[in-house]
């Protein structure tokens, strides 16, 4: 990343509260209303739009805490994956996989932030 004329490393932004974490998703419509309602907990703290690899890169910037989508393609997710834990950030699959094997993926800033997602996504995995 360049920011004026001097390269800045990648960085996540670290947090390990979920209340006050910048939480990006995107899987309206992949979700039903009745899945949205058994993660509605982790709903309400989405506030950020999710854009794909931008959003991604908005975590590695320090930007975001967590992002979270569904069913990636396994070339989407790859090109990230680097970038995401290079800059310090976690990545697996909602159900805490290899994101290498793509699908819904998620990604966040901290293990420990990590790990508290990955809990409240148990009930649609």
């Amino acid at each position: 990343m360049v920011e004026n004329n001097k390269f800045k490393k990648l960085k996540v932004l670290k947090s390990r509260n979920l209340s006050n974490s910048k939480v990006a998703g995107n899987f309206f419509g992949w979700l039903s209303l009745d899945e949205q309602k058994k993660i509605s907990r982790l709903t309400k703290l989405m506030r950020y739009p999710c854009s794909d690899a931008l959003s991604y890169c908005q975590l590695c910037e320090g930007e975001l805490n967590v992002v979270l989508q569904c069913y990636n393609k396994i070339w989407d997710i790859h090109p990230m994956i680097p970038l995401i834990k290079n800059a310090g950030g976690y990545i697996t699959t909602w159900k805490g996989k290899d994101p290498r094997i793509g699908g819904s993926i998620v990604a966040s800033s901290s293990l420990k932030l990590h790990n508290k997602i990955l809990s409240l996504l148990k009930p649609v995995c």
